[in-house]
This record gives C-alpha cells, structure tokens and sequence, in this order.
C-alpha cells in the first residue's frame, strides 16, 4: 500500500469492516517512517466487493487485486474523476515529461501526481476538481491544542499541500493557528486522521458516482452505489461548527449585564440593617449555651432566646 495517502475513505465504505487506520499521526509527524502501513486489511473478513478500490483518490488498491486477472474494475461503477481539463488548451506534448504523466494517470484516480500535474501543466489547462462535494472545519474551541510548528500533521500529509501555517499577521488574525485552502482540497479525509488533537472534521455533503463502463452481471451495483453515497456523506458529528470562546465569553458577559440590570440591587439602609442582623446571629452562635440547645433539638429555648436578640 505505497500509494495509500491515509485518507480513510476504503474504511468508510467497507461492508465487513475488514479495514483498519494504522498510526497515521506518528506518520504524518515523521515519528515512524513511510514503511509503516497508513491501513491494515483483514483478510478474513474482506469479501472482494471492490469498494475500496472503488472509492481509493490514489489508486492504492489496483496494485493488490488478487488473483489477477480475476476481477474487472469496468464493470464496476466508479468515483468521479478528480480532475478536470480544458482540451481546447491541452496539447499532449509527448515530448513534455509532465504531459507524458498526464496521459499515464488519467485512468485511475492519482491526486498526488494530479497534484503535480496541475503545478507544472504547461499551458495550465490541468486542474484539481473532487467529485467529492464539503468543507473542512477547523474546530476553533480546541484550537489552543494546535502545535503547528511542532506537529504539522496535516500540512505535511495532505497530498495537494491544502493546509498551511498562516504566517502574516493578517493570515494569523484572519485563520488562527492552521488553515485549508479548500480550492485544492478533494475531501479525503487524510488531515482529520492525521490530527493528533482531533481538532479537525471533513463534512462530506456529497459524491458523484459513475456508471459502469461495462456492462456487468452484478443485480446489486444500484445498492452498492447507495451505500457509497449513504456511508461517506454521514460522520460523527453533523452539521455545526464548534461556537468559538470568545463568543461564548461575549454571551456570557452580556448575560451578566442584564442580570445586574434587573435584578433590584439593596439600599445602603437595608444593607446596614443587613449586616447587623449577621452580627447579632454570629455573636448568638458563639454561644455555648445555644450550641448546646441546636445539638439536643431543644427549639423552644432556641426560639426564645432568638425573639430577646432580634426584638
């Protein structure tokens, strides 16, 4: 699994649960080396539904079908590309190392070479676009976790360098600790296992599926697809990004206001008259006399000797 780039998308989608993240964090932070597995495949479990190799951005999984031979992807439906190219603009120059690497990839999904491709496209007609449809959020309420400069888990596992340290005090004020520039991001997911911290949650909204090229003999492909679209759209959490401190300590604040505004605040008589009924019960107390009378429950002498102080 070279070309694995931890992004989780196989785990998502297996039916058997037959796959398992290895310690993407200490990889990504170069703790242990590339020749640690990103993922472990049970193969007891694993039933050859090919949905892994389906939904993998980096053609991880074509190199491992076994037996060979036995299995046509074709007719199998397929993630979208991620890619787009304007053709009035490409000239497949076979002369052009970068144009040779284009036409190579273009089959199977390589967003690393794509990655490449798109930086050094000769006439920039090459362009990341995932058929993956969301948002990355940076949780804000557990950003004081974040080592940028010590970790850099994120920033050095993402395969199309989406994520960055912010480094001018404008970016600092605008993005805080970390940032993703979602116009090269595809929504693998490979930054949220990368974390450490779990300070980071891919929202995936939606993905394009498409038809098979051949025509197979498979009655379940439409569920199958279904299941695709189901499993990788649903996460832990849902919807709303995290609600930053300094908006909660700015409610917080404002609630106070408006409780010291109406709750009706003591004159300086009832305060005085306040504080000499405390006194006159604390001198009361430091009787032994009264003390006596609270531990044996005797509630008659206590309530009469209570009417001589107060009256």
């Amino acid at each position: 699994m070279k070309k694995c780039i931890g992004c989780s998308l196989c785990k998502l989608v297996c039916p058997v649960d037959a796959i398992d993240l290895g310690p993407i964090p200490e990889i990504a932070q170069g703790v242990l080396d590339e020749t640690t597995p990103k993922l472990i495949i049970d193969h007891e479990k694993c039933v050859y539904c090919m949905l892994c190799a389906v939904v993998c951005p980096n053609d991880a999984f074509h190199e491992n079908i076994q037996p060979e031979g036995q299995i046509n992807l074709d007719e199998y439906p397929s993630i979208g590309k991620f890619y787009k190219i304007d053709m009035e603009k490409c000239i497949e120059d076979n002369n052009n190392e970068t144009c040779k690497l284009c036409l190579k990839v273009r089959e199977r999904n390589n967003v690393k070479d794509y990655y490449k491709i798109q930086k050094e496209c000769p006439t920039k007609c090459f362009s990341i676009s995932s058929p993956i449809e969301g948002k990355v959020v940076i949780k804000t309420s557990k950003l004081h976790k974040c080592d940028p400069s010590g970790c850099k888990a994120c920033v050095l596992i993402c395969p199309t360098e989406s994520f960055f340290i912010p480094e001018s005090a404008e970016d600092v004020k605008k993005y805080g600790k970390i940032a993703c520039n979602e116009d090269a991001c595809f929504y693998c997911g490979a930054c949220e296992n990368s974390c450490p911290d779990d300070l980071i949650f891919v929202d995936r909204k939606n993905i394009q599926i498409s038809e098979p090229k051949i025509t197979g003999k498979y009655p379940w492909i439409w569920g199958w697809i279904n299941h695709i679209k189901n499993i990788l759209r649903k996460k832990l959490i849902q919807g709303k990004e995290p609600i930053k401190i300094p908006e909660i300590a700015r409610e917080v604040e404002e609630v106070k206001e408006y409780i010291e505004e109406h709750v009706s605040q003591l004159s300086d008589e009832e305060k005085k008259k306040l504080n000499d009924l405390n006194n006159t019960i604390q001198a009361l107390l430091k009787s032994s006399k009264i003390r006596y009378w609270i531990k044996d429950r005797k509630l008659s002498n206590l309530t009469k000797e209570l009417r001589k102080y107060l009256d």
